[in-house]
C-alpha cells in the first residue's frame, strides 16, 4: 500500500508542532487548540480511492463549515476509536464516541471531531464506495455505529493499518471489496436494501474494466471496442456504468494517470523523465501528460514528485500537504 505521509509532533515544541499540524490539515479541515496539551501522531495510506489513516491526538479539534461549500469535497470518513474518546458528529452536535465504536461523516455537510487524548483509524470512502455499501447515502452523516455491530468491520480497520505497508497495489481491490462488504453489515446487521447489492454490482464491473485497462496501459490505442472485448461487457453497459466516473474516455484517463502516479511515487523511476515515463502509461507525450496530471490531481508531475521524494528523504509539511491534497483531489 502507498504511504501518503507520517507525521509526529514528538520532539517538536508544541507551539511548532501545532502550526505544522494545522497546516498539513488546512486543505480539508479548520483545525483548533483545545486546553489539554497537544500531541499528534499519523501515519497515511492510499488504496484504489480510499485514503486510511492510523491517529493519535489530543488537545485538539477539527472543523469542516464554511468550507464545505467552497472546497468541492464528495467523500464520506469512517472514524474508528480504539483508545480514548472522541467527540465529533454533524456541527454543533457531537457525540462522545468510546472504544469499538464508529462514526460516519459526509464531508458534504458541516462537522466537527476532536479529543482530549484518542487513538483511532480514520478512512475516506469515496462516495461511491459508500453507496455499493449501503445504497443509499442521504441519512449517514453523524451515523453512529456500536461495538457490537460494527465489530467486524472493527476487526478489518484495526487489522489494515498493522498491514498496510505491506499489502500490495494488486490487493487493493479485496481489501475494498472486503471493507464495502462488513461495512454494509454493520450498519444493516439484519442485511442491506436491495440497491446497495445493484451497487456492488456495479463496483465488480468497474474493478473488471480497471483491470483490463491496467493489463494493457502501455497500449495508447486502447478503444471502447477492445475494452468490450476484454470484458464482455457490452457498449451500452459500458458507457452507463462508466458514466459517473465522466465516461469511458475519462476513466481509461485517470487509470493511466494513477498508473504515471505510482511511477513518480517509485524511487526506481527518479532517472527517468516525464517523456520517458508517459509512454510507460500509454500518455502520448510529457505535454500531454503533464496537463492532464495537474486537471486530474490539482499539482503538476514535477511538483508531485518533488514532493513524494522529499517525502521519502526530509519530510516538510508542504510536501505532505502536496501528496495528501492530491489523494484527497481523487476522491471528488
Amino acid at each position: 500500500m502507498s504511504e501518503i505521509f507520517s507525521f509526529d509532533s514528538a520532539g517538536i515544541d508544541p507551539d511548532e508542532a501545532f502550526a505544522q499540524y494545522r497546516d498539513l490539515y488546512a486543505s480539508g479541515a479548520d483545525v483548533e487548540r483545545l486546553p489539554t496539551p497537544f500531541f499528534a501522531r499519523v501515519r497515511s495510506w492510499r488504496l484504489d480511492r480510499t485514503l486510511l489513516f492510523s491517529r493519535e491526538y489530543g488537545g485538539i479539534r477539527h472543523q469542516r463549515r464554511d468550507r464545505v461549500v467552497r472546497d468541492g469535497f464528495d467523500h464520506f470518513v469512517l472514524h474508528h476509536v480504539l483508545d480514548g474518546e472522541l467527540l465529533g458528529g454533524p456541527a454543533g452536535r457531537s457525540i462522545p464516541v468510546r472504544p469499538g465504536e464508529t462514526l460516519v461523516l459526509d464531508t458534504r455537510e458541516p462537522m466537527e471531531s476532536g479529543a482530549a487524548s484518542v487513538r483511532l483509524v480514520t478512512v475516506s470512502l469515496a462516495r461511491e464506495t459508500m453507496l455499493a455499501a449501503i445504497g443509499a447515502t442521504d441519512d449517514l452523516h453523524g451515523h453512529h455505529i456500536g461495538r457490537r455491530e460494527g465489530a467486524l468491520l472493527a476487526s478489518l480497520l484495526r487489522e489494515l493499518v498493522e498491514q498496510a505497508a505491506h499489502l500490495s497495489p494488486g490487493s487493493h481491490a479485496v481489501v475494498t471489496r472486503t471493507l464495502v462488504d462488513l461495512l454494509s453489515l454493520a450498519i444493516h446487521p439484519a442485511g442491506g436494501p436491495g440497491r446497495s447489492d445493484f451497487y456492488r454490482q456495479e463496483r465488480v464491473r468497474r474493478e473488471a474494466v480497471r483491470c483490463a485497462i491496467e493489463a494493457h496501459i502501455t497500449d495508447a490505442d486502447l478503444s471502447v471496442q477492445h475494452i468490450v472485448g476484454l470484458t464482455g461487457i457490452s457498449r451500452a453497459g459500458l458507457y452507463r456504468l462508466l458514466e459517473p466516473q465522466g465516461g469511458v474516455a475519462r476513466f481509461i484517463q485517470l487509470c493511466r494517470l494513477q498508473h504515471l502516479r505510482a511511477r513518480l511515487d517509485d524511487r526506481a523511476y527518479d532517472g527517468r523523465s516525464l517523456a520517458e515515463l508517459a509512454p510507460l502509461s500509454g500518455l502520448s507525450g510529457e505535454s500531454h501528460a503533464g496537463r492532464l496530471f495537474k486537471q486530474f490531481f490539482s499539482v503538476s508531475p514535477g511538483m508531485y514528485r518533488v514532493a513524494s521524494i522529499r517525502g521519502s528523504q526530509s519530510p516538510s509539511v508542504e510536501a505532505m500537504s502536496r501528496r495528501w491534497d492530491s489523494c484527497l483531489y481523487e476522491l471528488r
